[in-house]
């Protein structure tokens, strides 16, 4: 399956993801609000995005790993909000951040994905230092 085959723009802000039948936000939350965010800032957006019905829907949020992870390719190009390269698919505008954060959380702890090499990290969830956020609705088909 090609990319432009996999990701259909539906016109409306949002993406959809044929292969896993995900339903994504065209543009991470930096595109959108220009700000950087904290996971609790993240989970607030998603909030907001449910009371506005994003594409007509009120069941937006965070990624879980999978998720977030199905969106990498390590041949994939994108450039970041600072002209760097990163490995998310370009059906998805450039101009983005590369450290967004996931569902996945401990504690203190959220978790970062990073579209620059593809790992996971922990961070301190009330850190807002250069993350964003990309949300997501459906299930993903395994």
């Amino acid at each position: 399956m090609s990319e432009k085959e996999r990701f259909i723009d539906n016109q409306d802000g949002t993406m959809t993801d044929s292969a896993t039948e995900l339903l994504w936000m065209r543009e991470d939350a930096w595109q959108k609000e220009a700000k950087w965010f904290s996971w609790d800032e993240a989970i607030d957006m998603s909030h907001y995005y449910n009371d506005i019905k994003l594409g007509g829907f009120q069941d937006w949020r965070l990624p879980t790993e999978d998720e977030i992870q199905s969106l990498y390719h390590e041949e994939a190009s994108n450039q970041d909000k600072y002209g760097k390269e990163m490995h998310l698919w370009p059906a998805f505008p450039s101009g983005g951040l590369a450290t967004v954060w996931t569902k996945s959380e401990s504690g203190h702890e959220g978790t970062l994905f990073d579209f620059k090499n593809g790992e996971f990290r922990p961070l301190y969830k009330s850190k807002s230092g250069r993350m964003t956020v990309r949300l997501v609705r459906g299930e993903m088909l395994k």
